[in-house]
């Protein structure tokens, strides 16, 4: 039963890992090539597995059953827990505008390529938006099964992608760009790949408080993740044989051309992959921010006015800008994440070290210098965010 849970904790943590990191990073990486997406791809899940680390270790000493909401009210009071709110707000909005943004796109190809039909863009934003809030409504029971369908189609596309990708994989488009400059400013993207940090108090108490067992899946979970994304890259910019023409600065028509690039049937097992990849995350965040609004108003019904506060707004965006894919994906990064995670959980710590009483159980392996040097580290990413936003 023990191993089992290991096992399932573990699982939890990778699959909250795994979402926009897949489609973002071959595009964020093509003008770098993939040897040197390796490092910032490393510091990624570093950054993001010791600001886990915090959470727990803040989570393990409160010793009540809370999210991370409570912990912030908790530890460092009501503006704590409001200011985490709002980024929550701010994050979970920037990715379902990535999310739905792309997914219309898809769709839209692949309907157009099936019916022989030309549609506005816009018109597929319209349509996902309408499918998304009729899923979203329904119970969670029937959400569930939806969202196992597409898993198991996601998985086989992987698969067989990663079958075909063998075949065509050629070293030497490993190397083929080299814009060493670019790779810093795609940070957030790689600290964006790694979020897991808000299920922590879930994998804390399913597996019962004990520490060692935690941090094995945190660890875990999030190596799986890194590895997954080192294979799926390296598989993706190892099969593009020439420079791909025509590309912008990270729009969704730029992943649909990094993808036709690749080759029929390379790109239509790549595009079937992000589409149910896209779709997956699109319900779970969804979901889980539906959650989040109707636990902090106190009410469980009215699923439909919450289901159109969730999808209303990123869908305007989306209205606003079709090509705001990787954009949305970054700000969440580098803005959201970043203060989320990667600032106030430093402030935690801090202040509960501070009023440490005997028992008090160290999991962060560093002290208060290492924890300021996180800070700045925190601190580098949003400035890089904001001079790129307002250069």
């Amino acid at each position: 039963m023990g191993k089992n849970r290991a096992f399932g904790a573990t699982a939890l943590v990778a699959g909250c890992c795994i979402g926009a990191g897949m489609l973002a990073l071959p595009l964020a990486t093509l003008p770098s090539g993939f040897f040197l997406s390796v490092l910032p791809l490393f510091i990624g899940w570093s950054y993001m597995y010791f600001s886990g680390q915090m959470v727990l270790e803040v989570y393990l000493n409160v010793k009540k059953n809370i999210h991370l909401m409570g912990l912030l009210d908790e530890v460092l009071g009501k503006w704590a827990k409001i200011l985490g709110a709002g980024l929550f707000f701010f994050l979970f909005y920037c990715l379902l505008t990535a999310y739905l943004n792309a997914s219309s796109l898809l769709i839209g190809q692949t309907l157009n390529r099936l019916f022989d039909v030309d549609l506005h863009p816009k018109f597929y934003v319209i349509l996902n938006f309408f499918v998304l809030f009729l899923i979203i409504t329904l119970s969670v029971k029937k959400i569930d099964l939806i969202n196992r369908g597409l898993v198991f189609f996601m998985i086989l596309f992987y698969l067989l992608l990663i079958y075909v990708g063998i075949f065509r994989f050629n070293m030497k488009n490993l190397g083929l760009f080299s814009h060493f400059n670019v790779i810093v400013w795609t940070l957030p993207v790689f600290i964006l790949s790694f979020g897991f940090q808000n299920l922590i108090p879930t994998v804390a108490h399913y597996l019962k408080g004990d520490s060692k067992r935690i941090k094995s899946a945190l660890f875990r979970g999030t190596l799986a993740a890194l590895i997954i994304y080192l294979i799926w890259n390296l598989i993706v910019l190892g099969v593009n044989s020439t420079e791909v023409e025509g590309l912008g600065k990270g729009t969704t028509e730029d992943l649909v051309k990094l993808f036709n690039a690749s080759g029929p049937m390379f790109g239509f097992f790549i595009k079937g992959f992000s589409l149910f990849a896209i779709l997956t995350s699109i319900l779970t965040v969804a979901l889980s921010f539906l959650n989040f609004i109707s636990d902090s108003s106190g009410e469980s019904k009215n699923r439909a006015l919450y289901t159109l506060c969730v999808l209303l707004p990123p869908t305007i965006f989306s209205f606003i800008d079709p090509a705001i894919f990787l954009k949305m994906l970054k700000i969440a990064g580098g803005i959201g994440s970043v203060l989320l995670f990667g600032v106030l959980p430093p402030f935690m710590i801090w202040k509960k070290r501070a009023e440490s009483k005997k028992g008090y159980q160290k999991i962060v392996p560093f002290g208060k210098k290492g924890i300021f040097f996180y800070l700045l580290v925190s601190l580098f990413v949003i400035t890089l965010e904001v001079v790129e936003l307002f250069p």
